[in-house]
């Protein structure tokens, strides 16, 4: 059982398949950007009701939680309840986060069609299980 909060920093690049937004297949392409540090305390900070993601309600007390939310995810760009003209449309990338998970949770079982998922694990302990069994912490 996983006895601390798992940080974690995760995006999701959409890598074949058609766009979202016609029929043209979706390229992602090397192009310089220029590189903009946003401190965290700008970014979009959601805590999610544990029911969308197939969990039981948080627990009143636990000792071994740092925070009263099961999940609590800062958004560096548009994505879920947060938009954002002005921090949105990255090619390719759909989202970068960095999400702060409390100890024996997770996200429930939900697609990722066509996609990469990275996810660098800053301190704790993650498992990852897909929709096909695989399983890999």
């Amino acid at each position: 059982m996983i006895k601390k909060a798992v940080a974690s920093f995760s995006f999701f690049a959409k890598v074949s398949g058609l766009s979202s937004s016609s029929s043209e297949p979706m390229l992602c392409s090397l192009s310089s950007h220029n590189i903009v540090k946003v401190p965290s305390s700008k970014l979009f900070v959601s805590e999610p009701n544990p029911a969308w993601f197939g969990n039981e309600k948080n627990p009143g007390y636990n000792p071994s939680w740092t925070e009263s939310n099961w999940l609590k995810s800062r958004f560096h760009f548009s994505f879920a309840e947060y938009s954002n003209r002005r921090n949105s449309n990255f090619g390719c990338i759909r989202v970068v986060n960095d999400d702060l998970v409390q100890p024996s949770r997770g996200f429930g079982t939900h697609p990722h069609a066509n996609q990469e998922i990275v996810t660098y694990i800053v301190e704790g302990k993650l498992t990852h299980q897909d929709s096909m069994g695989t399983k890999e912490s």
